[in-house]
């Protein structure tokens, strides 16, 4: 059976009520707080053929064994390609459908990747992107791609603050905001400051390229402006939407902290070693 298929045959369905609302106040989280709610639902999706084509997602939903991966299209838009999700504390799980959500109106650069575990991993919560403006801070979570062309990738987490919200775009990518990101990154989240998501990263101005001081393949050189393809163009994007959290509460009007690579580093090896879903219940009113 093919994994892969378009959601605009099935879209005009009734939408399936979610299983978790999330209706308490909403408060400004510290970054390393957001981090901890980033790090466990943000992962890798590696592509077996193509591996240089590789991106990163965040899970969204789960039902049963199944979990949703959110990602953008062009991260697995190869029908004959393998994917491999990867998540933070190194397990690996194959991807079993890709969903596109490329035939919404607007071509949206967005799909759903779904993978079966026993295993309890974490869910991020969305947010109402409306209520995130112009001098909003954000955090983009991801993993961008080994400059030297090898295996491992080193989990990113940055901060940045919306730039604009244009009212239209060709892919979806009206939210615009400034923030360091490498290719890799694109189909990660973006955070809001109270850890809900509110965006899918997938576009980077760049002003050409590069060649990695080590040798290694050439770099894009990126102007540090990235877009992301909204939280609530998803949502109106998906019919079914059990096994999802939201949270509907307006964040915290305060700025992204700045983050540095050493804090992520340390954040991420603390979590690795953690129970995660403790965590984040702790952060999170869920």
């Amino acid at each position: 059976m093919n994994r892969f298929y378009n959601l605009s045959s099935v879209l005009m369905g009734t939408a399936v009520v979610a299983s978790v609302v999330i209706t308490q106040p909403v408060f400004a989280q510290s970054a390393k707080d957001v981090a901890k709610v980033a790090i466990p639902t943000t992962v890798q999706i590696n592509n077996t053929l193509s591996p240089g084509d590789s991106g990163s997602g965040v899970i969204i939903a789960k039902n049963g064994n199944t979990y949703t991966v959110l990602t953008a299209n062009h991260v697995v838009k190869n029908p004959n390609s393998e994917y491999i999700i990867r998540t933070y504390n190194g397990k690996e799980y194959t991807v079993t459908t890709v969903q596109s959500l490329s035939g919404k109106p607007g071509n949206l650069d967005l799909a759903i990747a779904k993978f079966e575990s026993k295993d309890d991993l974490a869910i991020a919560p969305l947010a109402n992107s409306d209520e995130t403006s112009i001098g909003s801070g954000v955090y983009v979570s991801g993993y961008p791609l080994p400059a030297k062309g090898g295996t491992e990738r080193e989990y990113a987490f940055t901060n940045g603050q919306v730039t604009n919200i244009r009212p239209s775009n060709n892919e979806g990518y009206t939210m615009r905001y400034d923030a360091v990101t490498r290719r890799g990154m694109s189909g990660g989240p973006v955070f809001d400051v109270s850890g809900r998501v509110v965006g899918i990263h997938g576009q980077g101005d760049t002003v050409g390229t590069v060649q990695n001081e080590a040798g290694g393949r050439n770099e894009e050189v990126k102007t540090g402006l990235n877009s992301a393809i909204p939280s609530n163009t998803v949502l109106a994007s998906i019919s079914d939407k059990s096994g999802m959290k939201f949270d509907n509460k307006p964040p915290a009007n305060v700025d992204a902290e700045k983050v540095s690579q050493n804090d992520v580093n340390n954040w991420f090896n603390d979590i690795a070693k953690g129970i995660v879903s403790d965590v984040i219940r702790r952060i999170l009113p869920f």
